[in-house]
């Protein structure tokens, strides 16, 4: 309980001061972080920065993370097992983990240098579908199971 109701305090603690900085009827459309960083002093956006840094930096090592270890069990020769005797050195800097590294960091790399307002426009469809999925279709197919 203690590990969701602390997630959860923040949560709401991060809201409130968000709803907060930001006047009623000030203009829809105006970032709320930047209305918080201009009224609340130096500490106060600098704290915003880090947060925010901070929230981007765990989510991009959790992606990488769980894609390179997506890619090493996919793409393990059949019949090899999990277990190896090879030093940590010799597996961080070998052949299938720099392959594994290079599946999941490239492809996204080409396509920001291609054309950089593609991760928003991915972004804005996945949102939209996570979010009808899981508010739209999920109770309902929760219901008739």
């Amino acid at each position: 309980v203690l590990g969701s109701f602390v997630p959860l305090v923040m949560f709401l603690v991060w809201n409130g001061v968000i709803l907060a900085a930001v006047e009623p009827g000030s203009g829809t459309g105006a970032d709320p972080l930047d209305t918080l960083r201009v009224s609340g002093g130096s500490a106060l956006s600098a704290g915003v920065l880090v947060f925010s840094l901070s929230a981007i930096i765990t989510s991009f090592i959790g992606f990488v993370v769980a894609l390179t270890d997506f890619f090493k069990d996919a793409l393990r020769p059949q019949g090899e097992g999990a277990a190896s005797t090879v030093s940590l050195r010799e597996e961080l800097f070998s052949v299938e983990n720099l392959r594994d590294f290079g599946l999941t960091l490239l492809p996204p790399l080409a396509i920001a240098c291609f054309d950089p307002s593609l991760f928003f426009q991915a972004i804005d469809k996945a949102g939209a579908f996570g979010v009808s999925m899981l508010f739209g279709f999920l109770p309902a197919w929760m219901a008739l199971a």
